[in-house]
C-alpha cells in the first residue's frame, strides 16, 4: 500500500546537520510517509549516514547518485516517489514535529491540491519569524498572484505539500538557481485550490555555504531568464500580476547589467528590450530607471560608460 506522503531530501555536504534533519522528519506526529534520501554524490559521510538510518527505519529509501545539483536530486526523488502527496526538506534544515500533520490536514480538510505553512529563518545569532495568520484559501488565479506579491507565501517548495497528481511530469529545471520559482508557478497553475496557514513549522538555516548564502554572493542571471519565461506564461494563460513580473524583471535585469557590463550583456539587453514599451507604461517605475532603459536601448555604449562612472563614484565614497 502506498504511503500518504513522500518526503524528498536532497543530501550534499551536510554531514554536521543531516542527523538533526532526518530525526525531525522521523519524529513527525504524522506517521504514514516514506522518506527519500537522495545522496547527490556527497564526498563526506552523508551517504553512510543515510544508509545507517535506512537500516533503522523501513520507511526510508536511499538513492545514491552522481552529483548533479539540487534540482537533479529532487527530480530523482520525484521519479521514485509513491506517496499521494509530495513534500521537500533541505538536508541542513529541520522541521517541527507536527508540520506534515498540519500540511496534510490542510489539503484533506479543505480539498486543496497544495497546503502551505510559514517558516522561520535561523541565523547563527538570531531567528527571524514570519507573522502568524489564520487559515486562508486561494483559488488558482489568487495563488498565482500571491507567489509574486509574497504577502503570505512565496514560491519556495519546502513550506508546501503538493498533491502528486498536480505535479505529474513537471520537474525542477536543472543547473539553475531559483529552481523553486520556475517549478512552483507551473504546479500551482494546475491546481484549483491552495490552503495556507500562517504557522511557522519549518526552520530554514542560514550558514556559510548554504544555498541562500551563495546566492547572495553571486551574480545571478537565472532570475532574468525565469521572469522572461514567467511573463510569457502568465500572458498566454491570461493571468493577472504581469506588471509585477515586469517590475521584478527590470530590477533583476538592470542590477545584473550593472555588475557584469560585458559578460552576457547583449543577451540580457535583448530580453529587456523586448519589454521596453511595456516598461515605459508602468507608473511605478521611477523616472531615473526609465531614463536608464531609454539609454540602454538607444545607446548601449553610453549606458556602459554611465554605469562605469557610477560604479567608480560608489567605490570612492
Amino acid at each position: 500500500m502506498s504511503p500518504k506522503i513522500s518526503i524528498i531530501v536532497p543530501v550534499y555536504k551536510v554531514e554536521l546537520y543531516l542527523r538533526k534533519c532526518i530525526d525531525s522528519i522521523l519524529n513527525q506526529t504524522f506517521k504514514d510517509f516514506e522518506l527519500i534520501l537522495v545522496d547527490d554524490g556527497s564526498p563526506d559521510r552523508c551517504g553512510e549516514i543515510c544508509d545507517e538510518y535506512r537500516k533503522k527505519d523501513n520507511r526510508i529509501k536511499v538513492l545514491h547518485k552522481k552529483n548533479g545539483g539540487l534540482s537533479s536530486a529532487r527530480n530523482a526523488g520525484l521519479d521514485i516517489a509513491k506517496g499521494d502527496y509530495i513534500g521537500f526538506v533541505d538536508s541542513d534544515d529541520w522541521i517541527e514535529s507536527d508540520m506534515y500533520e498540519v500540511l496534510y490536514n490542510l489539503c484533506i480538510e479543505n480539498n486543496s491540491e497544495i497546503g502551505v505553512i510559514n517558516y522561520q529563518i535561523v541565523y547563527p545569532d538570531r531567528q527571524k519569524n514570519k507573522k502568524n495568520s489564520d487559515l486562508k484559501i486561494f483559488n488558482k488565479k489568487e495563488a498565482m498572484d500571491e507567489i509574486l506579491k509574497g504577502r503570505y507565501f512565496e514560491e519556495i517548495v519546502w513550506s508546501k505539500l503538493f498533491k502528486k497528481e498536480a505535479i505529474e511530469k513537471i520537474r525542477f529545471k536543472e543547473h539553475i538557481k531559483y529552481e523553486d520559482t520556475d517549478f512552483t508557478y507551473r504546479v500551482i497553475h494546475k491546481c484549483e485550490k491552495i490552503s495556507y496557514l500562517g504557522k511557522s513549522l519549518y526552520n530554514y538555516l542560514i550558514r556559510e555555504g548554504s544555498t541562500m548564502d551563495m546566492i547572495s554572493k553571486e551574480i545571478v542571471l537565472d532570475y532574468i531568464y525565469i521572469y522572461d519565461e514567467m511573463y510569457e506564461f502568465y500572458k498566454n494563460n491570461q493571468l493577472n500580476s504581469k506588471e509585477i513580473i515586469l517590475l521584478k524583471l527590470i530590477d533583476s535585469g538592470l542590477n545584473t547589467l550593472n555588475e557584469i557590463i560585458k559578460n552576457d550583456f547583449l543577451e540580457i539587453k535583448i530580453i529587456l528590450d523586448k519589454y521596453f514599451y511595456k516598461f515605459l507604461k508602468i507608473k511605478k517605475i521611477h523616472k531615473k530607471t526609465k531614463f536608464l532603459l531609454i539609454i540602454l536601448k538607444l545607446n548601449p555604449s553610453l549606458y556602459i560608460k554611465m554605469i562605469k562612472k557610477l560604479f567608480i563614484k560608489e567605490k570612492l565614497k
